[in-house]
């Protein structure tokens, strides 16, 4: 995670995800639970609202 925001270089503060668990797959495969990683932390800038999520299980995604 970047301590600062890459659009404005202001803070960013570690966010929670209202629709929890939000889940990310390659869009050329076919999901299940073997190709789909959950997304967490969320990190929101204090000043522009720009949003940085990850992944999970990136490994996943491969």
């Amino acid at each position: 995670m970047r301590e600062n925001c890459i659009k404005c270089e202001s803070a960013m503060v570690e966010a929670k995800l209202d629709s929890y668990p939000i889940r990310v797959y390659k869009s050329t495969e076919k999901v299940n639970s073997k190709t789909m990683s959950e997304v967490s932390p969320c990190y929101v800038c204090s000043n522009c609202g720009f949003i940085e999520l990850y992944a999970l299980n990136p490994e996943k995604l491969s």
